[in-house]
């Protein structure tokens, strides 16, 4: 954990940090086997796509403007588990990086438990860019626990909502 905290773009997730308001779980969801996890289908204008190299992929339609996209993707953890969930879902919000533009910095806006783990819910910024984020780290019952990371830019604000019936509609498979 020294290692993260001792990357600049990840701050140090404060004691008191404000809990999530989630809404009512999904009737559609996608069934992931390989990480053990269960996600809502957005349906329209989210599409579902190849997945590779994840096990489950849902993106919205590239903005005209810049050319970003929403996007919502699950597959085993891709890093070491830590002893604690809390601790994995910050190692894991500092993978996701590796999925924006360079130089991005993170903002916590929401920590709690999950069942079975972590949920995360940050801003990144790049340049004068930002997107709004989240990772839901949850033993789903695998070798590995599964990860459900969801990316919405500031540019498709008017789908950040969905982040939230995300969040509520993640769970385990079993």
């Amino acid at each position: 954990m020294e290692a993260l905290y001792a990357d600049a773009r990840v701050p140090r997730l404060p004691s008191k940090i404000k809990r999530l308001s989630l809404p009512a779980r999904s009737k559609r969801v996608i069934k992931d086997k390989r990480s053990g996890l269960v996600v809502p289908d957005l349906g329209k204008p989210w599409k579902t796509y190849r997945a590779a190299p994840f096990t489950s992929r849902q993106m919205l339609p590239k903005n005209r403007r810049d050319g970003r996209r929403g996007m919502l993707l699950t597959c085993p953890l891709p890093i070491e588990e830590q002893d604690t969930p809390r601790d994995t879902a910050l190692l894991a919000a500092r993978w996701t990086l590796n999925h924006h533009p360079e130089g991005a910095k993170i903002r916590w806006l929401g920590s709690q438990p999950a069942k079975g783990g972590w949920t995360l819910v940050y801003q990144v910024t790049y340049g004068k860019r930002s997107s709004r984020a989240a990772v839901v780290v949850s033993d789903g019952g695998m070798a590995k626990p599964g990860l459900a990371f969801v990316s919405v830019p500031d540019t498709q604000r008017n789908r950040w909502r969905d982040i939230s019936r995300i969040i509520a509609g993640v769970r385990d498979l079993g």
